[in-house]
């Protein structure tokens, strides 16, 4: 196996169990999940989560623990069945190193609370016009 950086890296959510695709990962990066947005690597993802690393292309794989993977059965999005079962995942610790699993400040928190994750907050579209455009038929039969 290869060590590269930036990687590809597969997670599953511990709230929701989506499973969510990071392309080009770096432990920099601060990730959330595309489901629930609930922030994926923090230090108690190791009580949760294994990790698997694919032999043949290198994607990480961090599962939940009650999820079953089978080694020589079970398969990695590029096909392979060569897994290799890392054990106690070592994201958290790789964040922390160049700041990656720095908390965000409490002022911060007051922003995201009222963030809507869907659009910008300066849309001058009313909600009930915008909801609308969305909720059209398109006649299909």
């Amino acid at each position: 196996m290869n060590s590269k950086t930036p990687y590809d890296l597969l997670i599953e959510c511990r709230s929701c169990g989506i499973e969510n695709n990071i392309v080009d990962y770096v432990p920099s990066m601060r990730i959330f999940c595309s489901q629930c947005r609930e922030r994926l690597i923090d230090a108690d993802i190791v009580e949760t989560h294994r990790e698997f690393v694919c032999q043949k292309c290198d994607m990480k794989m961090v599962l939940l623990q009650a999820t079953e993977v089978k080694l020589g059965e079970s398969a990695c999005s590029c096909g392979s069945t060569d897994l290799l079962e890392v054990g106690q995942t070592t994201l958290p610790d790789e964040a922390a190193k160049v700041g990656g699993l720095i908390d965000l400040a409490e002022d911060d928190n007051d922003v995201l609370e009222d963030t809507d994750w869907l659009r910008s907050g300066l849309s001058e579209i009313d909600d009930d016009d915008y909801d609308e455009m969305f909720n059209q038929d398109p006649g299909h039969s």
